[in-house]
């Protein structure tokens, strides 16, 4: 009886290890598994960080910084126009002073050449 009862142990003893053995196995595959699913919803969730990203704002102080450079332009290219306008006045007054000049010089060879 006493060898009945080794052999009942032993092979309690193995059962108990395949047992736990198994259990260690599902734990193994549970944790792989796991680990797929993981790492399949990664390329969703950069997908889906990279859209908020470009649905949201950009922080205040780029809007401010955008805001003073649209200003900054707009009175630039006022100053440019009322530059422009300057030079264009400038330069049409040469030009009439230029007209003058030559209808003097023209009148002045004409009375030359009568006399």
């Amino acid at each position: 009886m006493n060898l009945s009862m080794r052999l009942s142990r032993t092979h309690l003893d193995e059962g108990d290890a395949d047992l736990e053995e198994l259990k260690a196995l599902e734990e193994r595959k549970r944790a792989l598994e796991e680990q797929i699913q993981n790492a399949s919803a990664q390329p969703e969730k950069i997908l889906r960080e990279a859209q908020e990203l470009a649905s949201t704002l950009p922080p205040p102080d780029d809007l401010a910084d955008r805001r003073r450079l649209r200003e900054f332009e707009e009175k630039a290219s006022r100053t440019q126009i009322r530059n422009e306008r300057r030079t264009q006045g400038k330069s049409l007054l040469l030009l009439v002073l230029l007209l003058i000049a030559t209808a003097w010089l023209v009148s002045w060879v004409i009375t030359l050449f009568v006399v």
